[in-house]
């Protein structure tokens, strides 16, 4: 396999981008779940680290951080899967290395 040269990538940039804009913004906001989906991760093991002596209703912070960090990740997770197959959809080319055992034509 050749490798992409410099001048080759940058004139692929000039070309225009066929996405439609409910796949441009879908894009964005996967962009940005993602984003939080880290944030959340970091959160739920700084706040479980960091606050065991603080309580709220008979159990400490870093369990309630558990109970409200790990199906708020879940959630996310879910609406990032459950966004690609709506908004894009399957638009892989059925090729020999995507599908090997497909027959080519």
């Amino acid at each position: 396999m050749t490798r992409v040269s410099l001048i080759e990538r940058l004139t692929a940039l000039d070309k225009p981008d066929e996405r439609h804009d409910t796949e441009q913004i879908w894009i964005t906001v996967r962009s940005l779940l993602g984003f939080f989906r880290v944030i959340i991760f970091i959160l739920i093991i700084a706040i479980a680290e960091l606050m065991e002596e603080f309580f709220i209703g008979n159990l400490s912070l870093a369990i309630w951080s558990l109970i409200i960090g790990i199906p708020l990740f879940i959630l996310i997770s879910v609406l990032i899967l459950m966004g690609n197959e709506y908004f894009l959809g399957e638009k892989e080319e059925n090729t020999a290395i995507l599908r090997p055992i497909v027959k080519r034509k």
